[in-house]
């Protein structure tokens, strides 16, 4: 196949854009939009006569637009059997989560048209305040104003959840894919090897090593036991856009089956925000009187508080795993996130009082 040069890749990302806003190219300004950690790029195209506006969104490698996500899963299965656990990133995927969560009357933008063939799709702009952002100017956490924000992300967590069934019957990519302890430990084991090895490099003695194993080990058996709900996957405040008075999600092409707290510990123990305790425990208590009332209820307080523990420790060496991979390649940006992520994970291994290898290693490092 014939390479793309940059050159006729913004030539075709401008005609698109162009037909989609109504205007000529001539009439387009595209600026690339500051990337994550993923493999896709973004562009915003915006039509210098008026304030029309879109994302542009361009893939690794051509795709059919057509083609459903689970039989895109099930040829990535047929040459690679892992292929499952490191799922990621599929436009068809975003199309199809799109269209679910749209039905179920969540903020996310639309797929406004795409170009398969040239490996491209124009997403709906939702501006480029982020949750994150949004908070840094306004540094006290229990405010009123902060705390109405977080109770309005967490209804929409709940949105998501009751999302559940709708995800089932459609028999959505999402509802293929789940954090089963497969996934869990492959998470566990990304951590282990980009945080331990890549960024500090330890070489740790066998004894030590298999203890935290077997840590990871009886931690995700617990989490993969729990019923399972739809999630985001990648619940934070950099993927909530604050944008003309409303709170948009993004990122949800991952969305999965996973626990009830997946979510809820991705956003009150976020790393990119410095929520107080105190915030964080009001918070939490908010959600539990949500979920009560919603059709998917939570069997116990009790037991969804221990569940949310064990959900922040997974979740936050997941993430610091991101984080130390990212660093280790030669990005240093999400370093700082490293030791409040630490932390928040810490903290819950005290709370719960296990994982007692874990931890000690964790204290070491952060020492």
């Amino acid at each position: 196949m014939t390479s793309v040069t940059e050159t006729d890749r913004s030539s075709m990302m401008a005609r698109l854009a162009a037909r989609q806003l109504n205007v000529s190219v001539d009439d387009l300004t595209i600026t690339k939009l500051t990337g994550d950690a993923s493999s896709r790029s973004y562009f915003r195209a915006e039509a210098d006569s008026s304030s029309s506006r879109v994302i542009v969104a361009i893939y690794g490698a051509p795709f059919d637009e057509n083609e459903r996500a689970v039989a895109r899963l099930a040829q990535a299965e047929a040459t690679n059997p892992s292929a499952r656990l490191t799922f990621a990133n599929d436009p068809c995927a975003h199309i199809e989560v799109t269209a679910l969560l749209l039905e179920a009357g969540l903020p996310v933008p639309p797929v406004l048209a795409t170009s398969g063939a040239d490996a491209m799709m124009l997403i709906e702009d939702v501006g480029d305040l982020r949750l994150q952002d949004w908070l840094s100017g306004r540094p006290n956490s229990e405010d009123a104003e902060v705390i109405e924000a977080y109770r309005h992300a967490l209804e929409l967590v709940v949105k998501i959840q009751d999302a559940t069934e709708l995800a089932l019957g459609a028999d959505s990519i999402c509802s293929h894919l789940a954090f089963d302890e497969a996934k869990l430990r492959w998470e566990l084991g990304f951590f282990f090897a980009n945080y331990f090895n890549r960024y500090l490099h330890l070489r740790l003695d066998p004894s030590t090593s298999n203890a935290v194993q077997a840590d990871f080990k009886a931690l995700c058996f617990e989490l993969a036991a729990r019923p399972r709900v739809l999630t985001h996957r990648d619940y934070h405040a950099r993927n909530l856009m604050m944008e003309r008075g409303e709170m948009f999600i993004i990122d949800h092409q991952d969305a999965r089956m996973g626990p009830t707290s997946y979510d809820v510990a991705s956003l009150l123990s976020d790393p990119y925000t410095a929520l107080s305790d105190e915030a964080i425990e009001e918070l939490i208590e908010r959600f539990i009187e949500m979920k009560a009332a919603s059709k998917r209820p939570h069997a116990s307080v009790d037991d969804f508080r221990t569940e949310l523990d064990l959900m922040t420790v997974q979740r936050m060496l997941k993430a610091i795993g991101t984080y130390a991979s990212q660093a280790a390649s030669g990005n240093p940006v999400y370093i700082p996130y490293i030791g409040p992520a630490l932390e928040r994970a810490l903290a819950a291994m005290k709370k719960l009082n296990r994982f007692d290898a874990t931890r000690a290693l964790l204290e070491r490092t952060r020492e």
